[in-house]
């Protein structure tokens, strides 16, 4: 299994047992800075899956890719792999 599928497999993982988690985000295009956000994991798809941040109400896209470079991170998935 490579990276960004075991990453997605986390991610499902995740979702099923509890949608509701806390993100970093930085992201430069565009501009995005989420501090220990609470978002909800709204769908997944095979490259991206979709947030919603729980305090504005907004919605997002993230690619498992960024997650593997650092740029997103979940804070659940952090705290259970030890990372």
């Amino acid at each position: 299994m490579n990276p960004l599928e075991t990453i997605r497999e986390k991610v499902r993982v995740l979702r099923d047992s509890d949608p509701n988690i806390h993100v970093n985000v930085t992201i430069a295009r565009p501009k995005i800075k989420l501090d220990n956000c609470p978002a909800q994991i709204l769908e997944i798809y095979p490259n991206v899956f979709r947030l919603r941040d729980i305090g504005q109400d907004k919605l997002y896209t993230v690619k498992y890719s960024d997650i593997l470079t650092g740029q997103v991170e979940i804070v659940e998935l952090v705290r259970k792999t030890g990372a």
